[in-house]
């Protein structure tokens, strides 16, 4: 946990907790009670986890005077110490009761998403080892994490420069969710799917398969009313030379063409098509009539000629 060298002697006229969380870039903190860090249970397993720790605790406790701590190693060791403390300390009952009126005012920013309006953000830390990773803002009603805008500090009259990165251990990964979870009623409605962002071109929505990338293999077709082209796209463009000249016919093109002058493409074999049909149906019109034809003559003379089958049926008595 990083600080600034030249403001350490502000602590000589405050206490160390307000010092430190009245620092550049340390508005997300807030303070931890004297007695929650004086108890040693709270602080079981953070021996380990910073050298000094006696003396670290006895400057956060303000037990020695910063006149006694002029060791910069020894300010930064506190500073990682508070910063352990403080990821406990904002998951108890006391804790999300400080956190929320930070929440409330919104010092912790908004959500950069338009479609939010502003919804207030929580701080919250992608791990739980101090130097993995830095503090993230998470947003309730977008549900994704963003990286916190640089914040001006109380007492940086009019300076946007901040400190070094805060780490999000400071804060954890349960904090933000717990905090949700604590006050229920804080948490807001989801994006509504009208709410979501649609793409447009001219005013028309951009279809999905327009953000797909095309493979190599895929033909661009030109199509006109004389001349039909198909051909890949990477030779469609130029001969390749890339010199800005004259773009030349490319090569090992499958091309189509109807020079037609009279009609488009196609139109003639449609015509031919259906005169072919019409000749055919006249045709078996034509047979069938010539065939009744004969029966009709054959009979005729069969009648002539006395042959016909119903005059020699014998009669009945």
């Amino acid at each position: 946990m990083a600080y600034h060298e030249d403001s350490s002697a502000s602590g000589q006229d405050e206490p160390w907790i307000q010092w430190f969380c009245s620092l550049k870039g340390h508005e997300m903190f807030c303070k931890v009670e004297r007695s929650y860090i004086e108890d040693g249970f709270n602080l079981y397993g953070l021996r380990a986890c910073v050298s000094n720790f006696s003396d670290c605790l006895d400057l956060i406790l303000d037990r020695i005077g910063p006149d006694d701590s002029d060791d910069s190693h020894l300010t930064q060791s506190a500073c990682t110490l508070y910063a352990l403390i403080h990821a406990r300390y904002v998951i108890t009952a006391h804790g999300l009761d400080a956190m929320y009126n930070k929440y409330a005012n919104k010092e912790f920013g908004t959500c950069p998403l338009i479609q939010c309006y502003g919804q207030p953000v929580l701080p919250i830390g992608l791990k739980d080892e101090m130097g993995a990773d830095t503090v993230k803002i998470f947003c309730p009603k977008c549900q994704n994490v963003y990286h916190p805008p640089p914040m001006r500090s109380r007492n940086s009259h009019g300076s946007s420069h901040s400190s070094a990165a805060v780490d999000g251990a400071a804060f954890g990964t349960t904090f933000a969710h717990l905090f949700l979870m604590t006050f229920n009623n804080l948490v807001p409605d989801g994006l509504s799917q009208e709410s979501v962002y649609v793409p447009k071109v001219f005013g028309f929505r951009v279809h999905p398969s327009a953000r797909q990338r095309s493979g190599n293999n895929s033909n661009v077709v030109i199509r006109s009313s004389k001349v039909s082209l198909r051909m890949p796209i990477t030779q469609a463009i130029t001969n390749g030379n890339g010199d800005g000249g004259d773009a030349s016919v490319p090569q090992q093109v499958d091309a189509k063409m109807d020079l037609s002058a009279s009609k488009p493409a196609g139109v003639e074999g449609v015509a031919d098509a259906g005169a072919g049909a019409s000749n055919e149906q006249g045709q078996s019109y034509a047979k069938n009539k010539k065939g009744k034809g004969r029966k009709n003559e054959a009979a005729k003379r069969r009648v002539k000629n006395g042959d016909d089958i119903k005059s020699k049926r014998p009669r009945r008595p």
